[in-house]
């Protein structure tokens, strides 16, 4: 990647208010000479260059250790792709990633080990092998930079646990106190994207870890070839309102980072996955999409936007409760009904008999007292009714201010006008 291009992605970055950017380290440009050979002194020119656009756009880099040196790797014969493989000398690669954060400590603070270490395209060992390395690189950087950060490397399958399962269990490897922060990658629906990442997070509570969980890949495409989300279609605008909401659900569920695609890469559904549009070439304008607006508008008012959605949330709860409410008192008021029908033919069989009684002073008395006892039934038994009646209509009418709130909550997170 030349100079220029990665002086408008970090341009970008800045411009967008994102806090991180999620820069490569490829540890064998810094080690290692052409054919694969060892360095006598590192290299230091390329990663030197990204601290300083670093520093000069205001932004955090969460740097991501990649290709191992070749003379390291247990493939040294496959240079230049011998990066992919596992180190030969685990002890040996944790030195490196140490050297590498003490050398950009002043800008450097947290540390990705390996990207996709669960795919087969970008790491090539077994899980056994991915957590000595991690345990390594952890053990290396603390040495050196106590304060920096150790990340699992993002896993491409958060929802097959079973490769990670295998790392953890790695006997020596204590892997699951070797990392700071876990990572996974997450493209899809944005239901099933939410749902995947509160279900990985409580995963790993049960495996022991309690820290931050990042989502380090996080895309949708604007091509409507690839959209996926049935609620999601229409080019470009479709991939800004999925952004919009799944930004929004991941931070509802806990996500404290959650890295965007932020340039157009590759092909097939990331061709498009971008906020930006920068591979014209240095004299052409960037071109941003309408997810671009929304994703800024995210970073740069994120507390506003999670405070509508708390707000969203309780009015939910809230019409929720009002309807239920609502339900009980509209099943009171019919049982309240059928009782003062009753009282009230209890008032005509109290005058029937007051009607027919003998000319008895102290009979007629009695039934006196019956028919004004019954006249009070049906005054209460109606107040009852009444009350009921109303309160359920009371009821249901707050349950449909909540909703109404709640859709113009929904509108205020959309971003609508």
């Amino acid at each position: 990647m030349g100079d220029a291009m990665k002086e408008r992605i970090f341009a970008e970055a800045d411009a967008i208010g994102a806090e991180y950017i999620r820069v490569d380290v490829e540890m064998s440009s810094i080690f290692e000479r052409a054919g694969g050979a060892k360095r006598h002194e590192p290299d230091w020119s390329h990663l030197d260059d990204l601290l300083g656009l670093a520093g000069e756009h205001h932004v955090k880099v969460l740097g991501v250790l990649l290709a191992t040196p070749a003379y390291l790797s247990r493939c040294p014969e496959r240079w230049p792709d011998a990066g992919r493989c596992p180190a030969a000398d685990t002890e040996e690669y944790g030195r490196l990633a140490g050297e590498i954060a003490e050398h950009a400590k002043d800008t450097i603070r947290t540390w990705e080990v390996v990207n996709e270490p669960d795919a087969d395209w970008a790491f090539e060992g077994t899980p056994e092998d991915y957590a000595a390395m991690l345990s390594a690189a952890y053990d290396g950087i603390k040495a050196r930079v106590p304060e920096a950060r150790v990340v699992l490397g993002g896993l491409q399958r958060p929802d097959q646990p079973e490769w990670l399962e295998r790392a953890l269990a790695t006997p020596g490897a204590d892997a699951i106190h070797k990392f700071d922060i876990a990572s996974m990658h997450l493209r899809g629906p944005v239901g099933p994207v939410v749902n995947r990442y509160a279900a990985f997070r409580a995963w790993l509570g049960t495996r022991g870890f309690s820290g931050p969980l990042w989502v380090t890949e996080h895309g949708y495409p604007a091509d409507t070839a690839y959209q996926v989300d049935p609620s999601f279609k229409g080019g470009d605008e479709a991939q800004a309102g999925y952004l919009t909401q799944s930004l929004v659900g991941l931070g509802e569920a806990g996500a404290a980072q959650v890295f965007v695609t932020l340039r157009d890469n590759l092909e097939g559904e990331y061709a498009s996955e971008g906020l930006v549009d920068i591979d014209r070439g240095p004299d052409t304008p960037t071109t941003r999409r309408a997810s671009f607006d929304a994703v800024r508008r995210l970073a740069t008012g994120w507390d506003q936007v999670m405070a509508w959605r708390r707000e969203q949330r309780e009015n939910e709860r809230l019409a929720q409760l009002s309807e239920a409410v609502a339900t009980l008192e509209a099943g009171d008021a019919r049982t309240a009904r059928a009782k003062f029908a009753l009282a009230r033919q209890l008032v005509h069989e109290a005058k029937d008999a007051y009607a027919q009684a003998p000319r008895s002073a102290r009979l007629r008395k009695r039934l006196l007292l019956r028919l004004a006892r019954v006249h009070a039934l049906v005054a209460a038994r109606r107040t009852s009714l009444l009350w009921h009646t109303a309160y359920s209509r009371w009821q249901r009418g707050r349950a449909a201010e909540h909703r109404l709130a709640v859709e113009g909550l929904k509108a205020r997170i959309a971003g609508a006008p």
